[in-house]
């Protein structure tokens, strides 16, 4: 029996580095259709089970001892192993890592970078959301305990990034979205060359600078700085196969930062289009994202150069941004 036992643990953890590794390879908003799965899970036991869930008051932080509560009694965890604390209207978190039946899982992903979350704290989280009416979050807090994972939930909307099928129409974030293929806007921007050359890197610029700007501001509430705020915008442009960034120096005292490109399908469509006489750098989009990212981010104007790229057979995208001030 206590094989069958170890077995079935083994076999959950390893279903949850599946939808983990699922979640990496889906273009927009992975983590959320992980977030997604693990609480049609908890929904499920919940109604399975629900005639246990006995909260001793309408506050969320019973309703999670009550839900951890129901689990300890059907013997799948030990309630002792999990502390809640209230803070206003956030919920803190103690989970001992030992005991967890997720401990694999956890473990296995972070040691293989995949995206992950804690699917015990995640199904506190929906158990909150759905007594109390709010809406809630999941931030995991690194800290460096080796006996305990901590994790706060709280009242807050959730950034939406998923591609949906709406009717007729396929949306994410609210706005309308088309597919379309490297191919057809290789030949779009072949129009534009051919009709206009001298215009197609101010368009592809300052069109990219003006939508990055709106994107900036709709996630800035989420995250406690500026540096957490471009990192997740810089992310979400790779998830979409535009360019992988890495952040090779920030400097926000002095205004000043290094970035680096990969894969820049902009650099690719330069090259097979031949969208320039002579080769020089392509990354106008890159550029004006950027921009408007640091600009927004440390509240004055940024400029961007590119000082290496792709299609010059460069390894890399290398991007450089100062304040206008230091920069002239």
């Amino acid at each position: 029996m206590e094989n069958k036992v170890t077995f079935m643990y083994k076999t959950i953890n390893n279903l949850f580095l599946g939808v983990s590794h699922l979640a990496d390879i889906i273009p927009m908003a992975g983590k959320q259709h992980l977030e997604m799965a693990i609480e049609y899970l908890t929904e499920r036991i919940f109604h399975e089970y629900q005639q246990g869930f006995s909260p001793e008051s309408d506050g969320a932080v019973d309703y999670c001892r009550s839900w951890i509560k129901l689990m300890g009694s059907q013997g799948f965890l030990d309630e002792q192993d999990y502390i809640f604390s209230e803070d206003g209207d956030q919920v803190r978190i103690k989970v001992y890592k030992s005991n967890c039946s997720y401990y694999d899982y956890c473990t296995k992903a972070r040691e293989e970078n995949m995206i992950f979350s804690c699917p015990r704290m995640l199904s506190c989280r929906y158990i909150a959301s759905r007594f109390t009416g709010k809406q809630y979050q999941l931030k995991i807090e690194e800290i460096s305990d080796n006996n305990w994972c901590y994790g706060t939930i709280y009242p807050d909307e959730i950034i939406t990034e998923m591609l949906i099928k709406d009717g007729d129409k396929i949306k994410m974030a609210g706005d309308r979205v088309v597919v379309i293929s490297v191919n057809a806007y290789g030949l779009l921007l072949k129009t534009i060359h051919d009709y206009a050359p001298h215009l197609l890197g101010q368009v592809l610029y300052e069109s990219a600078y003006y939508s990055s700007a709106i994107e900036y501001d709709r996630v800035s509430s989420y995250f406690s700085d500026s540096r957490e705020i471009i990192e997740h915008l810089l992310r979400a442009t790779n998830r979409i196969g535009n360019i992988r960034y890495e952040i090779i120096e920030f400097d926000a005292v002095n205004k000043r930062a290094k970035i680096r490109g990969y894969g820049s399908f902009m650099a690719e469509l330069f090259v097979e289009q031949k969208l320039f006489n002579s080769p020089k750098v392509s990354c106008y989009s890159a550029r004006g994202r950027l921009a408007a990212y640091f600009t927004k981010a440390w509240g004055e104007e940024i400029v961007c150069e590119e000082m290496q790229c792709e299609a010059l057979n460069n390894d890399f995208c290398e991007f450089i941004l100062l304040s206008r001030n230091n920069a002239k």
